[in-house]
């Protein structure tokens, strides 16, 4: 079955995408013909990938499920971590089958014993860094669930915290450093904070990452 649900996987990743891709864009009046080429080739490599990891269990009606969301509602997020997990996690680490199989994404095991990929586990779209803690498994979630939006959301929430940030800084921050009243002129996140120092409460304040960490381990 497994043999069955590779191929299936690797045909339903390059026809939904690219066909849903023609459909928009002819119905817009501008069938983008090139770009569902481009798309399927992306598509293609993602879909061999997760063929080779046994991400999706199409024996099951979640692997079914999961598949579905990730190659139409939740395709931006699957696109962009195809083209940025794929090979980014390659260079710190190796593709595992332990973790990814049945699981609905592509996971890497690090190479190293500390750092990228241990200290701090990352995951975009549906691939992922270091492992499968409920904290990753969450943010997995949550593309599948906001979709299109997932990724502005999760930039404009970047933003906000990154404006707060620098206003208390400036504004309050400096002040009350001064006046011993602080050990540090910024926010800082809580010690569960996989990052750290100034930008550590950019990153662990924003609304998706609070969400994260309340949901379990990181």
């Amino acid at each position: 079955m497994r043999a069955v649900s590779g191929v299936l996987t690797v045909v339903l990743s390059v026809v939904i995408p690219a066909g849903l891709l023609v459909v928009v864009t002819t119905a817009l009046g501008a069938p983008a013909y090139m770009l569902a080429v481009l798309l399927g080739i992306v598509m293609f490599a993602y879909g061999i990938v997760a063929a080779w990891m046994g991400s999706y269990d199409l024996g099951s009606p979640m692997g079914w499920l999961m598949l579905l969301v990730d190659l139409t509602w939740s395709l931006p997020n699957t696109v962009f971590g195809a083209l940025t997990g794929l090979w980014l996690y390659a260079i710190f680490g190796t593709p595992s089958s332990a973790n990814s199989a049945g699981r609905g994404w592509i996971t890497y095991s690090p190479r190293s014993t500390t750092g990228f990929g241990n200290d701090v586990l990352q995951t975009l779209g549906t691939v992922n860094l270091g492992g499968s803690g409920q904290h990753e498994r969450m943010h997995l979630l949550q593309a599948r669930i906001f979709g299109p939006l997932y990724l502005p959301l999760f930039g404009s929430f970047y933003v906000v915290t990154f404006l707060i940030q620098c206003l208390f800084t400036l504004i309050l921050g400096f002040a009350l450093k001064a006046a011993g009243i602080r050990t540090s002129a910024h926010l800082n996140p809580p010690s569960r904070s996989a990052v750290s120092g100034f930008f550590g409460w950019i990153y662990f304040a924003t609304p998706f990452e609070v969400w994260a960490y309340a949901s379990g381990n990181p």
